[in-house]
């Protein structure tokens, strides 16, 4: 990027073993720290390409970059970092909130301005964060204590989860295949069932459980209103292989599925209701496995 349109921006610009930083000091006092009441009058950024990345202070670390081939000399650079910090802020308060009402309480570092929260079903325990713009991801992961490596790769959409039980069973699933879990009881053979409560995915009872076709026989006609909870689980047989798949209800027509075997998870994301072959045809196509080998025990 040209040194001189840096400049024009009002970057300071120093170059050091083929590093660009630049630092703009910000005039308007608009940049507050409302957790330390510390005004903010410097940013610093590194260039990479054709973007400032923040690397201070510490409220911006992790910020969107900023694209600077949307910019001209004349821009107000100024503005677009405050507006910036005013987003992150608009994000903590709506994120915060929402945590809330799950029922998990919501931390916030005042220096840093990161969202976290601490969750457990044991014996893992979780760290979950909220990105910059909102986006949840697993911070840390702790199995008995010990951490697990991958902790950080599993990113998730917190509107999905309709309580604080619900967010944990979610996690826990993500490391099934690393955490030795309790035998579960097997559910009686049947047709695809309906749980009667929304926490979890993954379990149900014969006392609770209650086949798809009598709730069709006896509301065929009705509607489901738009965020109405749902949430479905079957037993399936493939040859001498027991899985069994699970899917809830985000939103309108989508989804969010998981099919499971004795070692674990197996397959877990969302799914459009459209797109969806049913549960046979998408564990054929999953497993590889011909139509008529799927089997949803009877």
């Amino acid at each position: 990027m040209d040194r001189a349109f840096l400049e024009q921006l009002g970057l300071d610009v120093s170059e050091a073993d083929g590093v660009v930083e630049a630092e703009l000091v910000l005039q308007g006092g608009q940049a507050l720290n409302p957790l330390t009441r510390r005004v903010i009058d410097r940013v610093s950024f590194t260039i990479m390409g054709d973007r400032l990345l923040y690397v201070g202070p510490p409220e911006f670390v992790g910020a969107q970059p900023i694209n600077l081939a949307y910019l001209s000399p004349s821009s107000r650079l100024e503005d677009l970092i405050t507006q910036t910090l005013n987003d992150h802020l608009f994000q903590l308060e709506r994120r915060s909130n929402e945590l809330t009402a799950l029922g998990i309480s919501p931390r916030v570092d005042p220096g840093t301005l990161q969202l976290t929260a601490e969750l457990e079903k044991a014996p893992l325990k979780f760290t979950i964060g909220a990105s910059r713009t909102g986006q949840f991801r697993i911070v840390r992961t702790l199995n008995d204590g010990v951490e697990l490596t991958n902790a950080g790769q599993n990113v998730f959409e917190l509107s999905e989860f309709f309580d604080k039980r619900a967010l944990e069973d979610f996690l826990f699933a993500l490391f099934s295949d690393v955490v030795a879990t309790p035998e579960e009881k097997p559910m009686p053979a049947g047709s695809a069932t309906i749980t009667s409560t929304p926490s979890t995915l993954v379990s149900a009872s014969s006392a609770q459980s209650l086949p798809f076709r009598e709730l069709f026989d006896a509301f065929g006609d009705s509607l489901l209103p738009p965020r109405s909870p749902l949430e479905v689980v079957a037993d399936i047989r493939i040859g001498t292989q027991q899985l069994r798949f699970a899917a809830a209800r985000v939103q309108g027509r989508t989804f969010r599925g998981m099919l499971a075997g004795p070692s674990g998870k197996i397959w877990a994301d969302r799914f459009e209701l459209d797109d969806f072959p049913g549960i046979k045809g998408f564990i054929s196509e999953l497993m590889g496995v011909p139509y008529d080998d799927v089997e949803v025990t009877s």
